[in-house]
């Protein structure tokens, strides 16, 4: 078994602006495991809001031996948190990554497709995946739409100024169903309730991390009002932030890269049904490596935002695409996605 380290820099199609700032790029690391011809691979992306960095993760990666990897390997299907060197919910695109590529591994060993080692007896059906417009204008928005004509679902990313009047604007080019990601934006409750109310009127389906992720209390109060699910995402990081959360929000976006890859996920998956949470399963604007392994637990959301490929012009992998309006991924086994990049 060997391991390869691949850094590389995943540039937007268009700069990609939230409540937090405006972005052009992220920097990733991709991973490669191979086993006697096969590979199994594996991405960590590493916005900047993450502490961790390309050097950081890089050294976590160096620092795991090819034994530990093995062993890990081996108790795959037994393990549900990270069994590798470092601290507790530390280095978690690193452990993703990790874990992503042995599950591809796995899959492709037992010629099966990750997904089936996680599909519940009843399955959510359909799935469908969000498209996402990071804040825009007017032209912004119209230019955008065009790269949304396969999905039948938009996010639109909020900053706290002139929310309604950039859904009015997208409201001009289409008449899709749309979910709402405020990043944090909203600071009181009276304003949240306003928008809310006229987020009803223009057919939105879902409110995502609308006040500071602390703001614990804001956010169980508007939950009582919102007829609409309230999601959290920077609210909830990890498994030990469930039952904290649980009393203030509807439900929980999911990404591999908070919690430390599938594995994980699946065991957040479990409690926050334990707990009555509603799912969504996202990404941090990953590629198709990334997305794909998210997805590999779709069958247990309400929906996905697993867009990354479509916002990036270099994806280096194939096989991940979009059918009537769910993801879907071509190859046989494993992921169902593949890469020239580790190719000499």
């Amino acid at each position: 078994m060997k391991l390869f380290i691949h850094p590389y820099r995943l540039q937007f199609k268009y700069p990609f602006a939230i409540a937090h700032g405006i972005r052009t790029f992220t920097d990733a690391v991709f991973i490669a495991i191979e086993n006697e011809g096969v590979w199994g691979y594996g991405e960590a992306t590493l916005p900047p809001y993450l502490n961790d960095t390309v050097q950081s993760t890089q050294q976590f990666l160096t620092s795991c031996t090819i034994s530990q990897i093995k062993f890990y390997f081996d108790q795959l299907e037994q393990l549900s948190t990270i069994d590798l060197p470092g601290k507790k919910f530390e280095n978690m695109p690193a452990k993703a990554a990790l874990n992503m590529a042995l599950w591809d591994l796995k899959g492709k060993l037992d010629n099966k497709k990750v997904a089936a080692y996680f599909t519940p007896e009843s399955p959510v059906s359909p799935v469908y995946c969000t498209y996402t417009l990071g804040v825009s204008n007017q032209q912004e928005t119209a230019l955008k739409l065009k790269d949304a004509v396969d999905f039948k679902l938009i996010k639109l990313k909020l900053d706290g100024t002139n929310d309604q009047e950039r859904i009015l604007h997208f409201r001009k080019f289409s008449d899709q169903p749309f979910a709402v990601d405020a990043n944090q934006a909203w600071q009181e409750l009276d304003h949240a309730k306003a928008m809310h109310d006229f987020l009803i009127t223009q057919n939105c389906f879902l409110i995502e991390q609308p006040f500071p992720k602390n703001e614990h209390q804001l956010a169980a109060a508007f939950k009582q009002y919102s007829t609409l699910p309230v999601m959290a995402d920077e609210a909830f990081q990890t498994i030990d932030d469930l039952e904290k959360i649980a009393d203030s929000y509807d439900g929980i976006n999911i990404k591999l890269m908070k919690c430390g890859g599938i594995s994980n996920a699946y065991a957040i998956i479990e409690k926050a049904k334990s707990l009555q949470l509603q799912l969504l399963i996202g990404c941090m604007s990953e590629s198709a490596c990334g997305c794909a392994a998210a997805a590999a637990l779709q069958s247990h959301a309400s929906f996905t935002d697993l867009d990354g490929p479509w916002l990036i012009n270099n994806n280096p992998f194939v096989g991940y695409g979009l059918l009537n309006g769910e993801i879907v991924t071509q190859g046989p086994s494993g992921l169902g996605i593949s890469t020239d990049l580790f190719q000499p």
